[in-house]
């Protein structure tokens, strides 16, 4: 019996033929063959605009029809900020006023922020 993955091996080293990535059934689409971003619609679309058309089609190729909600990108951004926060303020280049106005939030939540430790990211959580 012959290998699957083999062929698919063999027939992306066919010149001009399209990449496939054998362990999640992804084609590669050549540049000529990439639709462009008025042809893509809905969440695809959105999609598109953000990664671009190559990354859309692959995750939406990985996918397929799914439905796929990503949680957690407010975190890293959240993270982010505090970290610019507490080093403005720690410099003294800032009031927590100003700092407040800079980023969009009321004193208060300012005041909470600059008082919270540092999260370690090498502490590995106890319960998950």
């Amino acid at each position: 019996m012959e290998d699957i993955g083999a062929n698919v091996n063999r027939a992306s080293a066919i010149p001009g033929s399209p990449e496939i990535s054998p362990s999640m059934g992804v084609i590669e689409l050549p540049d000529d063959a990439l639709p462009s971003l008025e042809e893509l619609r809905g969440d695809l679309r959105l999609l598109a605009e953000i990664v671009g058309v190559r990354l859309a089609l692959r995750v939406a190729q990985v996918v397929d029809g799914t439905p796929l909600r990503i949680y957690g990108g407010r975190r890293w951004v959240r993270r982010y900020r505090d970290r610019l926060m507490r080093k403005e303020c720690d410099a003294g280049e800032i009031t927590v006023v100003d700092l407040a106005r800079r980023y969009s939030l009321t004193e208060r939540q300012t005041y909470n922020i600059l008082g919270k430790a540092e999260p370690d990211e090498r502490q590995m959580p106890l319960f998950r």
